[in-house]
């Protein structure tokens, strides 16, 4: 409800002027009527520059929600109290050091004498009850603090020991225990009461006897070691132990703590990346894949406790033969390879599929696995574990055997570690195969699989080399095909291409194994002719060449026929070098395709020396 008041110039300005809060009039247009002292003070503006405007003229950027109070309270007659823990910095303001002043404002309409609407707008300077608070604030919770921290503390040290995940022991400078928490009883199997009272040694285990020493710790010194120990569940883990003296100011010695945390995880994890990182860096050098798969075995077998590893090849008859497995006994492979291993291979197929981990163990199944059943007990194995190694099923089959000797079914860290081996075995192997397959490309024709003009360098030298040393020779044959041109323009380069490959089988089935047979260019072969000194037997072998050649080509329902011009080149009185050779043999290629064009049937030449 608006109240009356008495007009502005009736008011004690000069009271309004010193009050110790800011009091500012609007009209009913929101325009300043009376800016007092300390707004002048605290804002930076003066009470002539202020009065006749509006207060988002003063201020350029000010809250939506104080404007908006100011527009209702004017226009509408609605008071508003807008408190500092809402609305936050409602104006800039600023003491004359700079420092914000915490405010709030009060918004109440007012009532002229002349009728129209005002609006007293009043900011309490809030900023030393805002100081008290706070600084009241934090003492409650500094209060609160130390007296939960006070409460808790012997509570923690009462249950820490309990809840800690790592081995607590606490025993006196003669390695008596007198103390141990909940994970040690866990881990070790025995109780608190069995303990007391026993000499550390006991917990620990023989492995510690080399790190527990009789000389005295001194004071705030700290040692550590690791120890392997039984569990309750009598597996090894590996445990690292931090000991420390305690002792106050100047008291003797009194007790020895040893903290011990369970590493074997840690451990086991290090050395299997150690070992993938031992098998990558010997792949990166170049090293021989069996050398690092009797590595990869070793290693395993040293983490696999009392367990032996090898890696199979399946081969096409379904048996299983030892590729690499360097602590079997070459009996125990034999053996391995005369089982019948067909019924087995059918079992592992679903996991070579799938990648999958498959456990065999020495159970009873059936007549068909008696084989199997002896074998594994003649060499005392309580199993087989068998990761598939996927490379190239297409090509060959590969698997990452384990034969444990105590235990049928592997623990999730086996597996893991068996798995992740497997996977980076394959990555190996199909990197050798990548390396076999480029050489293959580098030295062999891809359309025709016959050598390119590469390898038939290399194989002409190596001819050349060997002629020398026991006197003899051989012989070349320069092939370019007649009408080839033909058949491409004809019938296709995809005809071409196979009539390409036909007569690539056909030169590698007439000749020897010993002979070199070489795709050199579009159309154009080589026959090299290992311990074919006579140019009558050159003659001969040239002539059943031009016979396999004009032998129609079958492809689809087409017929494709082409013929033949032959060189030839012999070692050593044609040349004693490759590529004397190959341009002997080349010119009288070319002098034999000239002849076929005039006789329009394949021909055999060879220059005759002067």
């Amino acid at each position: 409800m608006a109240s009356s008041l008495l007009p502005a110039h009736a008011l004690s300005e000069q009271a309004l002027d010193h009050i110790e809060l800011g009091v500012a009039l609007f009209c009913s247009e929101q325009k300043v009527q009376f800016w007092n002292q300390w707004l002048v003070r605290y804002s930076g503006i003066s009470a002539e520059h202020a009065l006749g405007k509006r207060l988002n003229e003063l201020f350029p950027s000010l809250p939506s929600v104080l404007l908006e109070a100011v527009t209702s309270g004017a226009k509408q007659g609605l008071s508003r109290v807008l408190s500092h823990q809402l609305h936050g910095q409602l104006l800039p303001l600023r003491s004359a050091k700079e420092q914000p002043v915490f405010h709030s404002v009060v918004l109440r309409p007012l009532a002229q004498a002349n009728g129209e609407q005002a609006l007293l707008m009043q900011v309490h300077d809030i900023t030393n009850a805002i100081k008290r608070e706070r600084h009241l604030k934090d003492k409650q919770q500094a209060l609160h603090l130390a007296h939960r921290t006070q409460s808790e503390e012997k509570q923690f040290i009462d249950t820490v020991l309990e809840t800690i995940s790592a081995l607590v022991v606490v025993t006196d400078t003669d390695g008596i225990i007198i103390n141990m928490n909940r994970s040690a009883e866990w881990q070790s199997g025995f109780s608190q009461e069995q303990l007391v009272g026993q000499p550390l040694k006991m917990l620990l285990g023989l492995d510690s006897f080399k790190h527990l020493s009789d000389k005295p710790l001194a004071s705030n010194e700290i040692k550590t070691f690791n120890c392997r120990m039984t569990n309750v569940l009598n597996e090894a883990i590996e445990v690292r132990w931090t000991v420390k003296a305690v002792k106050e100011d100047k008291d003797p010695l009194r007790y020895i703590i040893y903290t011990g945390q369970d590493v074997t995880e840690r451990e086991r994890a290090d050395a299997l990346l150690r070992l993938e990182r031992e098998m990558l860096e010997m792949t990166a050098g170049n090293e021989q894949v069996e050398h690092i798969l009797n590595h990869a075995c070793l290693t395993l077998e040293r983490q696999l406790e009392s367990c032996r590893v090898a890696v199979l090849d399946i081969t096409d008859d379904n048996t299983l033969r030892v590729r690499s497995g360097p602590q079997l006994s070459a009996r125990f492979c034999e053996q391995l390879h005369q089982l019948a291993n067909e019924r087995l291979v059918r079992v592992l197929q679903i996991g070579l599929d799938a990648g999958q981990l498959q456990v065999f163990t020495v159970q009873p199944k059936g007549a068909h696995w008696q084989a199997w059943l002896d074998l594994a007990k003649e060499y005392k194995m309580a199993g087989c574990w068998l990761m598939p190694i996927q490379v190239n099923p297409a090509r060959s089959q590969n698997l990452l055997a384990v034969f444990p000797r105590y235990k049928s079914n592997p623990c999730p860290h086996e597996r893991m570690m068996i798995q992740r081996i497997g996977h980076l075995t394959a990555l190996i192997l199909e990197r050798q195969q990548q390396q076999e397959q480029i050489k293959r490309l580098a030295l062999q024709d891809s359309l025709t699989g016959l050598a390119n003009r590469v390898l038939l360098g290399e194989q002409l030298q190596r001819s050349i080399s060997r002629a020398k040393r026991h006197a003899s020779g051989f012989a070349l044959l320069f092939i370019d095909l007649n009408g080839f041109k033909e058949v491409n323009d004809t019938h296709g380069h995809d005809a071409g291409d196979a009539l390409l490959a036909g007569l690539a089988q056909r030169l590698t089935q007439r000749f020897r194994a010993t002979d070199c047979c070489a795709r050199i260019g579009g159309d154009e072969f080589v026959v090299l002719l290992d311990e074919v000194a006579s140019s009558a037997v050159a003659f001969s072998l040239a002539q059943s060449v031009l016979t396999l050649v004009a032998k129609p080509f079958i492809w689809g329902e087409q017929t494709l026929n082409v013929s033949a011009s032959i060189g030839i080149g012999l070692f050593p009185e044609d040349g004693d070098s490759p590529a004397a050779l190959l341009t002997r043999a080349d010119n009288a290629m070319y002098q034999a395709k000239a002849q076929s064009k005039r006789t329009g049937q394949g021909c055999v030449m060879r220059i005759m020396n002067d």
